[in-house]
């Protein structure tokens, strides 16, 4: 995909909350899971039996890392996709431990640390980013569900304070949390209530937000309070442009750029056939843009198909500066 910044158009929000990608922690039996099946066409991975009392969900246990990888690779089959808009994923939590003991196994350690150097969760967030990104970037939403835990916190004065947070550990819940457009705690207000999902805490205490700033404080739990909320703080950010930048369209995040390397190696020629055909003036020239991408004395013949996006740059800088 070619960078255009004078056809960008401006970016509209959508309505659709089957385009955005959700995250829900708490405690066990709460109705995240409810909750989640409820989105439009969804695929519930299962990392961890807790839809059985769920008639009708489309669910698919998971058990291990390599079945994942086998799960997003026939996610990609267009057939598929006509049959699913979200993955769910229960729970994210043992799906990070899934992921963590393939990279063990994979590299013959007990542990991440073991090959030192932050190597081994260099690795983790890698896998992981590979599958959950590239998820969206196929177009689907995903509903990521996990478990709570509670941390007592020392205050200066002496006092302790208990905080809520995801079970994930630190870097995991980075990774995730980064990518959630909606982050929420679902909890229980007192025995026997309904539960009710938290999107907003200015105290610190519960660990959530979202992306849209008039979404409520807290909402009793379930998927129709969930669109509506959004809906809701969509529409009220749209007073304040016109509803210009507001739409019912899903939004679907852009996909990586592949370049083809044969090709881009082709046309370099190609390029550098005109130019030289012009006069040897143009030698320097094209040394110096192959130089500043691949380095003092470096050739353009060295590279690797795995250089490709080096090789397109070359080539952009060729056609814009030379020709």
């Amino acid at each position: 995909m070619a960078i255009d910044l004078l056809a960008l158009q401006p970016h509209k929000v959508s309505r659709d909350l089957s385009g955005y990608i959700t995250y829900i922690y708490g405690a066990p039996k709460c109705g995240k899971t409810t909750l989640a099946a409820q989105m439009e066409k969804p695929l519930l991975l299962a990392f961890e039996p807790g839809y059985h009392a769920l008639p009708g969900v489309m669910a698919q246990d998971v058990t291990s890392w390599a079945e994942m990888k086998q799960v997003y690779r026939q996610l990609k089959m267009p057939e598929v996709q006509a049959m699913y808009r979200c993955v769910i994923i229960d729970t994210i939590d043992i799906a990070a431990d899934r992921c963590k003991k393939y990279i063990c196994n994979q590299n013959g350690i007990e542990d991440l640390g073991d090959l030192g150097y932050g190597k081994g969760w260099t690795k983790f967030k890698e896998e992981f980013n590979e599958v959950f990104r590239g998820l969206t970037q196929l177009g689907y939403a995903v509903f990521f569900i996990g478990h709570e835990k509670q941390e007592i916190i020392d205050n200066p004065d002496g006092t302790k304070t208990t905080k809520i947070r995801p079970q994930l550990s630190n870097s995991t819940k980075t990774v995730i949390a980064g990518m959630a457009d909606i982050y929420g705690y679902a909890h229980q207000k007192a025995a026997g209530e309904m539960s009710v999902l938290t999107l907003r805490d200015g105290s610190g205490i519960m660990e959530c937000g979202c992306r849209f700033k008039y979404m409520p404080v807290e909402i009793v739990m379930n998927y129709k309070n969930l669109v509506n909320a959004l809906n809701e703080a969509i529409d009220k950010e749209a007073e304040e442009t016109n509803n210009m930048f507001v739409t019912t369209d899903r939004i679907v995040a852009p996909v990586d750029v592949t370049y083809d390397y044969d090709a881009l190696m082709a046309e370099f020629q190609d390029l550098v056939g005109q130019l030289m055909s012009r006069g040897t003036t143009n030698g320097p020239k094209i040394t110096s843009i192959v130089e500043k991408y691949l380095g003092k004395g470096k050739k353009v013949s060295d590279t690797t198909p795995e250089q490709a996006e080096f090789v397109n740059l070359i080539v952009s800088d060729i056609k814009t500066d030379l020709m």
